[in-house]
């Protein structure tokens, strides 16, 4: 009969939380012969008895287990050892989107999402399905449907209010110069596979948007992180990057995500000439930059350097509602007739239903904009209030917009912390995602798009997460500032 406790003996010794250190030594054992295939392990509170540690850490310890295929997990029948190696297909997808967005992915069941950087399109949707606006889309449908249906530019009045949204915040725009995408995601793929091939440097700011990273490394690209600043961007080291080679550079100038952080007008304009400089394409993401929480944004890069090759994107999952999967590029008509060859191939073209609630909302933009803002500002406060109250040991630099706090903790790594946080029923982002240097590993990135309810709900979870993870022994000193 196979003694688990002995084939353990010394696990504590080395580096690095209790937790990593008791699946070290049981992955160990399961190599070494000492627990063969089929071996029962104790239940998580008998293990902990033994082993005179918490039951949390058993539990992260057989939870890393489980998710690399080593052991197995049945309710009533215990847990055993399943074998070496990992398992065929791994419970979580590849990516780090696929990691930061879990939930969407498995179904986040009981636990709460702060992941997902989008609110709900309720209150821009009643401006649209109500009464005679209702009729309205409802007779846009019925005319659209004697076409085939197959606008591979978009929908050519979509184009057309794009351009006159766009010119309206500086940057002059022809509908020709407008291509409708299934949301801001397709927009980076479509920039990615126009310029990056396999082994290129590509630049991004570091941190920046984790799907963007999961899209650009899919071309084959290297990414080159620049530091951002409480000003965005630092453009000194930008320009030095760029100097030495780059087939594209992406930037979230305008709210960066994850900081919220805004790049000056001066500072674009020097972009902007680096862009012609080098000739180097630039993607200016302006997806979040109707998210406004203390002052508007200068206009978009392509407004300082109209003939440099920068392709402007955005969506209106930020502003509408992120169900309506459509956003755009804007660029010069050379390139948005390259870019929609690639679009063809992907899609044929975006939904058209989608286009036109998303024409109809953009024509009431002026009557939905405040009514959004408010609602953002809002849950931004109750997030800020909350966070001191559960967790004033936590900080933040305020952002200036969009819909993230970027957060750090007095300590420890916060991928840990994520992982006790999905036992306390809360999913989070850990700061590593998005950096393509792993740094930030103390950073959290945290959404204030939640109802009010579920927003207290979620932040009491997270700060018990918190309080457990410190008595694990992997977190900050147990219970340090912690207010459950």
């Amino acid at each position: 009969m196979v003694d688990p406790i002995a084939a353990l003996e010394g696990w504590t010794a080395g580096e690095g939380p209790l937790f990593a250190r008791l699946a070290a030594a049981i992955r160990g054992a399961i190599e070494r012969g000492e627990l063969p295939r089929g071996s029962r392990l104790p239940a998580e509170r008998d293990l902990a008895r033994l082993l005179s540690v918490s039951r949390g850490t058993v539990v992260a310890a057989y939870e890393e287990l489980r998710r690399d295929g080593w052991i197995g997990s049945r309710r009533g029948s215990g847990t055993w050892v399943r074998g070496v190696g990992r398992p065929s297909a791994p419970e979580v997808p590849v990516g780090r989107s696929g990691a930061a967005l879990r939930g969407l992915v498995e179904g986040p069941g009981d636990a709460i999402e702060f992941t997902v950087a989008a609110l709900g399109g309720e209150e821009a949707l009643d401006e649209i399905l109500d009464g005679e606006p209702a009729a309205s889309v409802l007779a846009d449908l019925r005319a659209a449907s004697a076409h085939h249906g197959y606008h591979t530019l978009g929908l050519p009045e979509l184009r057309a209010a794009v351009a006159r949204h766009l010119s309206g915040w500086g940057l002059p725009t022809a509908p020709e110069q407008v291509l409708i995408t299934t949301g801001g995601q397709q927009a980076i793929a479509l920039a990615a596979a126009a310029y990056v091939r396999p082994g290129d440097r590509v630049v991004v700011e570091d941190p920046t948007y984790v799907s963007a990273i999961d899209v650009l490394e899919a071309t084959g690209g290297r990414l080159v992180g620049v530091p951002v600043g409480p000003e965005g961007v630092r453009v000194d080291v930008l320009r030095e990057v760029v100097a030495a080679g780059a087939s594209l550079v992406y930037l979230v100038p305008t709210f960066h995500n994850p900081t919220g952080s805004l790049l000056p007008e001066a500072k674009r304009r020097e972009v902007a000439a680096m862009a012609e400089e080098f000739n180097v394409p630039v993607v200016d993401d302006v997806t979040l930059a109707d998210i406004v929480l203390e002052r508007h944004p200068p206009p978009p890069l392509a407004a300082f350097a109209p003939d440099a090759p920068i392709l402007t994107i955005g969506s209106f999952s930020k502003l509408f509602w992120g169900g309506l999967r459509v956003g755009w590029i804007r660029a010069a008509e050379p390139t948005i007739a390259r870019l929609v060859r690639l679009k063809l191939v992907a899609d044929h073209g975006s939904s058209l239903p989608g286009q036109l609630l998303a024409l109809r909302l953009l024509e009431r933009v002026d009557r939905i904009r405040p009514i959004r803002l408010a609602l953002v500002r809002e849950r931004y406060r109750l997030l800020t209030e909350l966070l001191r109250e559960h967790l004033p040991t936590w900080s933040w630099t305020p952002p200036v917009g969009g819909l993230c706090l970027w957060v750090r903790l007095p300590g420890g790594d916060a991928r840990d912390l994520a992982r006790v946080a999905r036992r306390h029923g809360v999913l989070v982002a850990p700061g590593s995602l998005a950096s393509v240097s792993g740094a930030f590993s103390d950073h959290l990135r945290i959404p204030f798009v939640l109802e009010p309810g579920t927003m207290r709900e979620g932040v009491r979870r997270l700060a018990a997460a918190f309080a457990g993870w410190a008595e694990e022994g992997s977190g900050p000193g147990a219970g340090v500032g912690v207010v459950v």
